[in-house]
């Protein structure tokens, strides 16, 4: 059975009450103390948590709204439903951290000018398909199945102004390819 106290437990939890934190040796002195200093640890490291998480992992606001693609020769564009990435900051976020996409959605990355665009999977625990547009809305390159997490640069050759990231094999899937169009304007431009 362990022992309820030992000589400085008390002042640990003191300690630990009025600073909300924990300093090593504290944390070591707990640990000596058996279970219930472990449980006061443990306890104290979820409270901190959530905060420590919320600021990390705070998504940017998206507008959202529809595109269209026009597949070469066909009449009958395809809908996408898509959240916009406009600014520097939803740039670099993009879809880190997003759940898996739902058939013809995802995000419209949007720039003020065409250039060679490089894009990397870094903390994107899904697979895409990276559909990269001219100025004119013409395809002009398409990455698929980028990885899951790969730091590896995914480059357009080409200069692009939009890029639509999609789920993994969407593209092959509805036969996107030579010939694909981004209707323009867009809306939210």
């Amino acid at each position: 059975m362990l022992p309820l106290a030992r000589p400085g437990f008390d002042q640990s939890v003191m300690c630990l009450c009025r600073s909300g934190m924990a300093s090593a040796s504290v944390a070591v002195k707990f640990l000596r103390c058996g279970w219930l200093g472990l449980v006061i640890l443990l306890l104290q490291a979820l409270w901190l948590a959530p905060v420590a998480a919320d600021d990390v992992l705070r998504a940017p606001d998206y507008t959202s709204g529809s595109i269209m693609l026009l597949q070469g020769g066909q009449q009958t564009p395809l809908k996408f439903d898509v959240r916009f990435a406009q600014t520097p900051e939803q740039h670099r976020f993009g879809l880190m951290f997003s759940p898996p996409l739902a058939p013809q959605s995802g995000m419209l990355f949007i720039f003020e000018d065409a250039a060679p665009r490089s894009f990397w999977m870094k903390n994107t625990p899904i697979a895409l398909d990276m559909l990269f547009f001219a100025a004119d809305g013409r395809l002009v390159t398409t990455i698929a199945n980028a990885a899951p997490h790969s730091l590896t640069p995914r480059r357009s050759k080409i200069p692009a102004k939009y890029v639509l990231e999609i789920g993994g094999g969407e593209a092959s899937r509805l036969g996107l390819g030579a010939g694909t169009r981004l209707q323009l304007p867009l809306v939210s431009e």
